[in-house]
């Protein structure tokens, strides 16, 4: 086929437009702001700079302002930089179109078509713009999420509405090929778009934990401001004062950076996946990939390469009386092989076992009548012809499904009855076949005067046995080291797969799979408990269809495992749905399976996913890291403010000394954890519970024992050189050993399990940079009196100050010496 050229493409989309359905508003960044601004810690904030501001404290409202201006700002951007991200994401594994340009067969985006380009539609793909049919071959669309018809329609040439095609509708059966009619906003589902607001993405689990955390962070901390405010007017008897110490504390303790955490290190962790070969389509996914127990993978084009050749092929006189095949019955077994295959070297139509047998052997028999596409329910695909004077169809497929419809075989002499003994003799040279990993097909034939109507089930019946056929598919040669580190990682991996079970229990044991193989029809009969035992052991299961697959996932899930799921096919939807992670292949996967999919495998390799899932732990972990920093560091910020009012003292921060806290705490915990590099013994452990609370008992102790000794460094140097310096040098040798404080606090909490070595700060050169930073500030206070001064600082001496900040950084390392003797601080 022609199509359009390239430039008659571009004419015709530059005169009506492109197939764009519509862009997302341009007030998308707006609605970010407003959203931002309408937290209530970002409220709070603005109250508290409006108080500052009438009790006549310019500077400190200013202050509290600007902060509150930076994280509405930070949280905006953050916002719609993940949108963005997610969207140029999703881009990556949307639905292609196929489209003829030129002469050639193209993949393109479907926003390129325009009216009256020819696209070629088939199982599996979604429809990319409305148009009509001007050839097809057993074509079934569902149109249900345009329509609501629950069941797919039959389109075809020549019939009232049948050779419509709506954009949006999803291809289930056959293939077609057809004209753009409408595109964009004129198309079906253009028109439906054109109804629909912009949907906001739902928050991810650990989002919501997170703002749960931060709500009660917020009381906590208007109790504590409350409470000092109390204390310092039943001492002082000034109302003025008692309010600007709680409003300081208020300030000091409202987490505002909290929820922009979980945004970033999603955002990051996506774009760290994407790099390499994950493709997150929803960001809930890069938080439960660390937590997986259990997947379910397919064989062909996860574990094996999809590289499929033929290797050999049996005439039934071979298979059943041990005489070999003449040439004449071998090349009849090949072409009704190729009669029940497609006749395609476009790579995008073709099933691989077709592209082999056509590959294989030359056709020069008379063109077929009718072609019926293998479909799971079958397990065989046939084809019809006209042979001297007389109807043939050839029949190919699983050697069981193709045997119990034979009733006769082509033996040297002739044909003759085939009883079952014989029918169990092919099958078990199918299975000695096929235990030496070869997938095996059946080939068989009927030949009559006149076709009956009805379908192919009518046509597939009284078939003659012809032969064997075995076809070799290599496993990836990573897929065992890949198998071997989910083991270690105590993830178990079950293979459900449509092979027979010899050909299923060979790969498995080639790539270090030793469960039991199960046959599915075999678990039928068992309750979702024992199918769900056996899942979870991690086992083989053979001659699965797509409601098998769906029915071990929800069996398996509703034991407590955590599924990540493999599927590729229009009816690996509803498995890829029900997982926990739905994992499509970006290659070979059908659109509808794309956008079931939670996760896309642009190299549809296995290895990929075992990558992606020691990712997802070294996310989660890095958060861990975060978050207990962050706490550690607002527990010591709270404490030392509380401790130092009760005790009769001015506060040892002001607004202004905050906010460069404030700004060192989040690049801490927003940048430098957030590039940790993994401990290495991320798949050394067994998966996590992500039913089990990210603040714990462990986290606790780690921020209990991080803000306390940063407390008794800063608050204890206030409080020791307060009688000589007063409140501008006690203030400004606070806030130096705060900084060194906090940046070899940052450096200690960095590894959690591991001891730690300068090999490991060399490799995170962000958190080198974030240390090194807070260092420099300190000495710029600490030896600069107009620094100190800019601060609201005052002058220390030298040595008290060498002193202090040698402390400071010396200190905090206390947390190593539990790694050291086998325990962890937290």
């Amino acid at each position: 086929m022609r199509g359009l050229t390239s430039a008659e493409a571009a004419e015709r989309r530059r005169q009506a437009g492109s197939n764009a359905i519509g862009a997302r508003p341009a007030g998308r960044l707006g609605r970010q702001l407003q959203q931002s601004v309408t937290q209530p810690l970002v409220l709070l904030l603005l109250l508290l700079a409006v108080v500052f501001a009438v009790v006549g404290e310019l500077r400190d409202g200013a202050v509290v302002f600007l902060v509150a201006l930076a994280v509405v700002v930070v949280e905006a951007w953050t916002r719609w930089r993940a949108d963005r991200a997610m969207t140029a994401l999703s881009r990556l594994s949307a639905p292609r179109a196929l489209v003829w340009r030129d002469s050639k067969l193209r993949e393109v985006a479907p926003e390129e078509l325009v009216k009256g380009d020819m696209v070629l539609v088939k199982s599996g793909s979604r429809v990319p713009a409305d148009a009509v049919l001007a050839e097809s071959r057993n074509l079934m669309v569902d149109e249900s999420v345009l329509t609501g018809e629950s069941q797919p329609v039959e389109r075809g040439v020549g019939i009232a509405e049948s050779p419509k095609l709506l954009a949006g509708s999803n291809v289930v059966r056959g293939w077609g090929v057809a004209t753009v009619s409408a595109v964009g906003r004129e198309s079906t589902l253009g028109q439906v778009a054109a109804m629909i607001g912009d949907a906001e993405t739902p928050d991810t689990p650990l989002q919501v934990q997170m703002a749960r955390l931060a709500r009660r962070l917020l009381l906590a901390a208007l109790l504590v401001g409350v409470a000092v405010a109390a204390a310092t007017f039943l001492r002082d008897r000034s109302l003025h004062g008692a309010v600007l110490d709680g409003l300081t504390l208020a300030f000091a303790a409202i987490p505002a950076e909290l929820p922009i955490l979980v945004m970033i290190v999603l955002g990051l962790g996506s774009r760290s996946l994407a790099r390499q070969g994950a493709i997150v389509r929803r960001l809930s996914a890069a938080e439960t990939l660390g937590a997986t127990t259990l997947i379910c993978t397919d064989k062909t084009g996860t574990l094996t390469e999809n590289r499929i050749t033929l290797t050999g092929v049996s005439a039934a006189s071979e298979v059943l009386e041990s005489v070999a095949g003449k040439e004449n019955q071998l090349d009849r077994v090949m072409h009704l092989a190729q009669l029940a295959s497609e006749p395609t070297e476009e790579s995008w139509l073709a099933d691989p076992t077709d592209l082999a047998v056509w590959r294989s052997a030359t056709w020069d028999w008379p063109d077929p009548i009718a072609r019926f596409s293998f479909d799971s329910s079958r397990r065989l695909a046939s084809g019809l012809t006209q042979l001297d004077g007389r109807f043939l169809v050839g029949v190919k497929g699983a050697p069981e499904a193709v045997l119990v419809r034979c009733t006769q075989w082509r033996s040297a002499q002739g044909l003759e009855p085939l009883n079952s003994d014989q029918k169990s003799q092919a099958l078990n040279s199918a299975r000695q076949l096929a235990a030496g990993g070869a997938r095996v097909l059946a080939v068989a034939s009927r030949t009559m005067v006149k076709p009956p109507s009805g379908g192919p089930s009518r046509l597939e019946e009284r078939l003659i046995f012809e032969g064997l056929m075995a076809f070799s598919d290599p496993l990836r040669p990573e897929v065992p080291d890949a198998v071997r580190e989910l083991q270690r990682a105590g993830v178990r991996v079950t293979m459900v797969t449509g092979d027979q079970p010899a050909t299923a229990d060979s790969v498995a044991r080639s790539a270090g799979l030793a469960g039991p193989v199960l046959i599915a029809a075999q678990t039928k009969v068992w309750t979702d408990e024992e199918l769900a035992t056996w899942a979870s052991q991690g086992c083989i299961v053979a001659r699965a269809r797509p409601e098998d697959k769906l029915r071990i996932v929800r069996a398996a899930a509703g034991a407590g495992e955590i599924v990540a799921v493999t599927g590729d096919g229009v009816n690996d939807a509803p498995a890829l749905e029900a997982a926990a992670i739905g994992v499509a292949m970006g290659r070979s996967g059908a659109d509808v399976a794309r956008e079931a999919a939670d996760l896309v495998l642009a190299d549809d390799n296995f290895a990929t996913l075992v990558r992606a899932m020691a990712q997802g732990r070294r996310l989660y972990a890095n958060l861990r890291k975060a978050l207990r920093y962050y706490l550690a560091v607002k527990l010591a910020l709270v404490a030392v403010s509380v401790v130092v009012a009760l005790s009769g003292h001015p506060l040892p921060f002001l607004p202004l000394q905050i906010l460069i806290l404030e700004v060192f705490i989040e690049l801490g915990a927003a940048v430098a954890f957030m590039n940790q590099t993994p401990e290495g013994d991320e798949m050394t452990r067994p998966p996590r519970d992500p039913r089990a609370a990210l603040f714990d008992r462990r986290m606790l102790t780690g921020v209990i024992g991080g803000g306390v000794t940063l407390a008794l460094l800063s608050g204890g140097a206030y409080l020791f050189v307060y009688p000589s310096l007063g409140p501008g040098g006690a203030r400004s040798l606070a806030l130096g050993t705060w900084l060194v404080g906090q940046a070899a606090l940052g450096i200690a909490m960095g590894w959690e399990r591991h001891r730690l070595r300068v090999s490991d700060l060399r490799a995170n050169p962000a958190l080198l940079l974030w240390a090194g930073a807070a260092v420099l500030l300190a000495a710029l206070v600490l030896l600069l009196p107009p620094v100190a001064a800019l601060l609201q600082g005052g002058a220390v001496p030298l040595r008290t100050a060498a002193i202090a900040v040698g402390i400071s950084a010396v200190v905090p390392l206390w947390m190593e010496i539990p790694k050291r003797f086998g325990r962890r601080p937290g």
